[in-house]
């Protein structure tokens, strides 16, 4: 068993800034993670920028035009609140990040910060470091969580929350090495889970990116908001099939072709082009496709050969290595891509210091809902990252001194037990793999980038069809020590709930906005639609849905 004040589940930047932030009050905090810090989760595979004007702000930018910026990319569906505390604190831990031995990359004369611009930003104002400014954050951060002495259990996956007289009490994990329960008791849990870019069968996420958080939330009484809401990267890998769906390029630094040769964007926002919000691009190539003008595997073309010799080598050092092991040269040859699961702007709902509505609960990162609407606009997620983390982990430390720990339910370790014994009981069964690639596919041809009421209810019979199979999931391999198989069988009833949640909310919004696209309801709807669909289940039962009233708050930075 541990015990502590404050139990942080994740391993990415999230989950590190909180603990940083909760360290320095002298609270003492435990991170358990379903990986290897550092090497797995969806931080270290971000290549872009964290956006923030700051000191380093060109002429004419300011924070407003960045609030501004992210509520057009929203479709004015942010919480506003969330937005203005994410414009006015995330330079401040850009600024943080550096001091405790980050590195951004800087223009020619050393002085200044190089910035990035990308879709929906008016001015170049993310500050990073060629691909791998999530990696860099990573470093930074864990190596400060190191000299701190917080205590880092990896290989740790949470399969249940506990909640003791309606607050959270701590967590029950399994332990990937030993094959065993652990059971943590907090006063407070920070999740940093991430998203569920797993649902679907093409995915940037690394592989276990499962919707963790999402399902153990809406277990205890949390509520998600915003789920229909899924942004699919326009540049996702088509080929090799080991690469397909992982993010292939990066917007800023391609022209976007069709077969015929034509820089298609132009028909889509001749203003913008490939820097259009990442809903439009990756609509206007599904388009294209459809139009006869893909390419032979079902995605158009990134153009780089524009750039001078050796710019991309220095700029995205780690894509072109990838490009030359498959055999392609960026500077030559055009690369095939097509539109790939990225990212959830909708998960918990939160207050301002990202607690959920479950006392003593906090979701931060791709985790929480509110900031993104319906549609995040490029680099703010790595903002976000740190601005929750920050949040959270200080509203955290400062309840716990207050709480006492929690009594823990008599029979809770015992359920666990018995689901994890489920998967060793039946002698014939169907597989976990074989049922992750059902869910996966059902919802990637039925509730992806264009959906409409008729493919949703398809997608829905699936899903239900695939809950129903959990129960009937056989391993294999007849150990609990390193299965991985095992771990898969835990994750798909996570992302069975999220799927679920997915489809509900979609099938609720009869409208298209950002990054939920009916063809059977096409246009934009701010007479009925400027709400939320929230969802709720009850003592883990049946999912309640509800829509909230218009959405409220200041349209400028206060």
């Amino acid at each position: 068993m541990l015990v502590t004040d404050v139990l942080i589940v994740g391993g990415g930047a999230a989950a590190a800034m909180a603990a940083y932030e909760v360290k320095k009050q002298n609270v003492d905090v435990v991170i358990v993670s379903k990986g290897i810090p550092q090497h797995s989760g969806a931080t270290v595979m971000a290549p872009g920028a964290i956006a923030g004007v700051g000191p380093w702000a060109v002429e004419g930018d300011s924070q407003e035009l960045h609030f501004q910026d992210t509520l057009k990319g929203g479709y004015d569906l942010n919480d506003k609140k969330l937005v203005e505390i994410l414009v006015k604190e995330s330079p401040d831990l850009i600024l943080e990040l550096e001091k405790i031995g980050a590195l951004w990359q800087r223009d020619e004369s050393g002085e200044n910060y190089a910035l990035r611009i990308d879709g929906g930003h008016s001015f170049a104002r993310c500050p990073f470091l060629e691909d791998r400014t999530g990696r860099e954050m990573l470093r930074a951060l864990f190596g400060e969580v190191a000299k701190l002495q917080v205590p880092v259990h990896a290989n740790i996956v949470v399969l249940k929350l506990l909640v003791s007289n309606g607050q959270a009490a701590g967590a029950i994990g399994f332990d990937i090495a030993k094959g065993s329960l652990l059971v943590i008791r907090a006063k407070t849990v920070i999740l940093a889970t991430g998203g569920a870019g797993n649902v679907y069968s093409h995915t940037s996420n690394p592989t276990d990116v499962t919707g963790d958080g999402f399902s153990l939330a809406l277990d205890v009484g949390a509520e998600l908001m915003d789920m229909e809401f899924v942004q699919f990267y326009p540049l996702g890998f088509v080929r090799p099939a080991s690469l397909q769906g992982t993010l292939g390029a990066l917007l800023y630094y391609v022209q976007l072709r069709n077969s015929k040769g034509e820089r298609f964007m132009s028909k889509y926002d001749a203003e913008r082009l490939e820097l259009s919000t990442r809903d439009r691009v990756a609509r206007a190539m599904i388009k294209e496709v459809e139009a006869g003008a893909g390419g032979p595997n079902g995605g158009v073309y990134a153009d780089m050969t524009y750039h001078p010799s050796g710019y991309l080598a220095r700029m995205q050092p780690g894509l072109v290595k990838t490009y030359s092991k498959i055999g392609i040269d960026p500077e030559k040859e055009w690369l095939e891509v097509a539109p790939t699961c990225h990212f959830f702007m909708g998960g918990l709902r939160v207050d301002t210091n990202w607690q959920t509505n479950v006392p003593g609960l906090y979701a931060i990162g791709e985790c929480a809902a509110g900031v993104h609407g319906a549609n995040r606009l490029s680099q703010n997620a790595l903002a976000e990252v740190l601005v929750s983390g920050a949040r959270a982990g200080r509203a955290a430390a400062a309840v716990v001194a207050d709480k006492s720990l929690l009594p823990v339910e008599a029979d809770a370790v015992q359920r666990v037990e018995n689901r994890l014994k489920s998967f060793f009981a039946a002698k014939r069964g169907i597989s976990p793999h074989q049922l992750r690639s059902r869910l996966q596919n059902a919802m990637w041809d039925y509730a992806g980038v264009i959906r409409s009421a008729e493919s949703l209810q398809k997608a829905l019979a699936e899903i239900e069809s695939v809950k129903s199979l959990l129960s009937r999931q056989t391993c294999g391999i007849r150990a609990y020590q390193y299965n991985q198989e095992l771990v898969e069988g835990i994750e798909n009833y996570f992302l069975a709930a999220t799927a679920e949640a997915i489809i509900q909310s979609a099938l609720q919004r009869e409208e298209s906005r950002g990054g939920h696209y009916r063809e059977d309801f096409p246009d934009r709807d701010d007479v009925n639609w400027l709400t939320h669909v929230i969802i709720k289940r009850p003592d883990g039962g049946v999912m309640n849905i509800a829509v909230t009233q218009q959405v409220s708050g200041t349209g400028r930075v206060q």
